[in-house]
This record gives structure tokens, C-alpha cells and sequence, in this order.
């Protein structure tokens, strides 16, 4: 924008022209918008937006790590999305192999909401001691991560260091959302996300994603209501858990997983995950097969509903139950066990309801529950 006055040719700069709106090309082929994701972030925390924001990014690897902070004018409505150019061939790569652990990340995500990331492969394969991807920071909501794929550090470790996708202090993280994306290879969890114990957020969906010889899968802590739909976790590599909630209240859904991973502790783990009557959290049609727990209910969960899985393991208990848990239902499942006895409730369960399950085991007895029971005898005590 040129203003004349006197003579002189005076440029406005853009911080005065409005923010952003409209679309965007990035691109270091030259003649695009921005060259790298950094100077498109540069501009976002400069500018602020005045509309929904697309940046269609060309194809190629761009080897950089940036920050995006608050955005200024973005809502449900004034939208942020990097995305794949839809006609460009090839992939979007962006890649960090930087071994500093001041910045173990390729994205860092410090307060700014709205924002989606579409189409663009993340690679840390070439890592060594740092692989993380994206650092979720202070107040970041309503991230949107969908058909991205990523490549972590190809490593047994179970170093925090290795994370995917991490949140790096426990704050706010409402209406985040992971689907149809792959992850391959990294340490610890492919997702770990731990919010606030004081203001639990919500929204959170991690769906339809492939998580492979990730050291574990997800693991969310002080979330409420969270839906875990359609993902499948495999892997010979996987070693820990496939699906951990702590301390996850509400009606929270467990959904058409499928966990296959022959050397892994522990299929799905709740523990202080407390729903309601009324508002209850469910754990439908998951097929999952481990080594040792396939689900495991750990300690004070309440109001978990268990239907239509099939659970099966190689040494230990298909379903293991510890203490405190309540209303506990337990309906229309297949738990075997290639050893052992398929369920274990360690101590009573106020209101747990089991029937119309299939148990299978090597041994005569079938179930512990108040010490050990074969099926005619826990039909006996009212269950099955």
C-alpha cells in the first residue's frame, strides 16, 4: 500500500494493512508467498488474521523447526491450515535433525488456536538423542493434526526425548484433534499428552491413526470426555502400553481399536478414571492382543462400561481389575488366555455387573474373584 503526501512516497508497512486472509503458497522453488514455514509463522505473529488462512505448501523437504504463538483474530471461524498443495506432486517434508534438546521438536505450539495441519509428512528419522515432533506449550486449543505422517527415531528407548507428539508443561488443551495419520518407529508414546489438573480440558479425538514399533501408543492424562476411535496399534516393537488414561473423567470412548503387538505389557490401562451414572465411559468392540494385560482396570475407576471386545494375551490375564473400582460392567466379551486364567479381579468391585461373556483359559478355574472360581461356580455367585 502506497500513500503519497508532499512528494514522498511513503510504504505502509503490512502490520497496518490488516492481517491475513485468503490463501497462501509456500514454497523454496521461488515465486511463492513464503520460501519456509518459518517466514509463514513470522507473518501469522506479526500480521494476525482477518480470515480463514491457507498456506498450500509445495512439495519438497523443508529442514527447519519453528514456533507458532498466539495468533491474533483467528476463531472457529478465521481458521489457520498448512496443508499439501493439492496439485503438487511429491510429499511435504519437514525435518529437524537437530540433537539440541532446547529444541526437540519440529513444531512448537505456544498459545495459538484454530490452527490444522494437513497432508505433511514430519521426519526425525535422521535423529539421534532428540526425536519429537510436535510440543504442544501453554493454552494451545483446537489443533487439528489430520492425514499427516510421521517418522520418529527408530529405537527401543523409552526416553521422554522420543516422544511424537508431547505436551511440555500441564496446561489447557481443548478441542484438539488427531485423526487418519501414521506414525512409525520413536520412543515412549506416539502421543502424550498431560493436561491441567485443575481445569481438565475437553474435545480431545484421536482417531482412525496407525501407530507401528512406536515404543507405546497414547497416553493422556487430567482429560475429560476423550474419544480413542478406530486406531490401530501394532508393532513387534512395542513394548509398554498400547492405550494409558490417567486420571480421565467423564464419559470417555475406547472404540474399534485394534491392538497387536505380541511383546507389549499392557493392551489398554485406566487408572482414577471416574465417570457417572448416567454419563458413563465405554469400552466397545476393541480387539486387542498382547503378551501380558489386555484390559487393565487399575485402581478407582467408576462406571466403565466393557461390551463387545475381544481380548486375548499370551501370559498373563485378558481382564485384571486391582482396587477400588465401581460399577464396573462387563457384557458380550471374549477374553481368553494362553495361560493363567482369563479374568482377575484382585479386590470386590461395588456394582460390577458380568454377563454373557466368554472366558478362556488353560486352567479348571476361570475366574478370581474372592479367591478362584470355575464358570459353574461364578455363574453360581450370579455372574457369567
Amino acid at each position: 500500500m502506497r500513500n503519497f503526501l508532499c512528494g514522498l512516497v511513503i510504504i505502509v508497512p503490512a502490520l497496518l494493512q490488516g492481517g491475513l486472509s485468503g490463501t497462501y503458497v509456500i514454497g523454496n522453488q521461488g515465486g511463492t508467498n513464503y520460501s519456509t514455514f518459518t517466514e509463514a509463522a513470522s507473518a501469522l505473529q506479526s500480521q494476525g488474521v482477518s480470515g480463514p488462512v491457507t498456506f498450500n505448501v509445495l512439495s519438497g523437504t523443508y529442514n527447519e523447526y519453528f514456533t507458532l504463538s498466539n495468533i491474533s483474530g483467528t476463531s472457529a471461524t478465521n481458521t489457520v491450515t498448512f496443508q499439501k498443495y493439492a496439485s503438487s506432486t511429491g510429499d511435504v517434508t519437514l525435518s529437524n535433525t537437530n540433537a539440541n534438546s532446547s529444541y526437540n521438536y519440529i513444531i512448537r505450539l505456544n498459545n495459538p488456536d484454530y490452527v490444522t495441519f494437513k497432508n505433511i509428512t514430519f521426519d526425525r528419522s535422521g535423529a539421534s538423542s532428540y526425536g519429537s515432533i510436535i510440543r504442544f506449550d501453554t493454552g494451545t486449543s483446537y489443533i487439528t493434526i489430520d492425514s499427516c505422517v510421521f517418522k520418529g527415531v527408530e529405537t527401543t528407548s523409552s526416553s521422554n526425548n522420543y516422544r511424537i507428539i508431547y505436551s511440555y508443561n500441564n496446561s489447557q488443551y481443548n478441542g484438539v484433534k488427531i485423526k487418519n495419520s501414521t506414525f512409525t518407529d520413536g520412543g515412549n508414546y506416539a502421543i502424550s499428552l498431560t493436561a491441567s489438573s485443575s481445569s481438565p480440558p475437553t474435545g480431545l479425538e484421536i482417531t482412525n491413526n496407525t501407530f507401528t514399533n512406536t515404543y507405546a501408543g497414547i497416553y493422556l492424562k487430567y482429560y475429560d470426555a476423550v474419544t480413542i476411535r478406530g486406531n490401530t496399534i501394532k508393532g513387534s516393537y512395542m513394548l509398554d502400553y498400547g492405550i494409558y488414561l490417567n486420571y480421565c473423567d467423564g464419559a470417555n470412548v475406547i472404540e474399534d481399536n485394534y491392538i497387536y503387538a505380541p511383546d507389549m505389557a499392557h493392551g489398554i490401562h485406566l487408572n482414577y478414571c471416574q465417570a457417572s451414572s448416567g454419563n458413563e465411559a465405554t469400552i466397545v468392540n476393541n480387539l486387542i492382543c498382547v503378551e501380558d494385560y489386555g484390559l487393565y482396570i487399575s485402581t478407582y475407576n467408576y462406571y466403565q462400561n466393557v461390551y463387545y471386545n475381544t481380548v486375548n494375551v499370551r501370559d498373563n490375564y485378558a481382564l485384571y481389575s486391582y482396587y477400588g473400582n465401581q460399577y464396573i460392567t462387563l457384557k458380550n466379551n471374549i477374553f481368553s488366555t494362553e495361560s493363567n486364567i482369563p479374568m482377575y479381579l484382585y479386590n470386590s468391585v461395588t456394582g460390577l455387573v458380568s454377563d454373557y461373556n466368554n472366558l478362556y483359559g488353560l486352567s479348571s478355574n476361570q475366574v478370581y474373584y474372592s479367591g478362584y472360581k470355575t464358570l459353574a461356580e461364578w455363574q453360581t455367585a450370579g455372574f457369567g
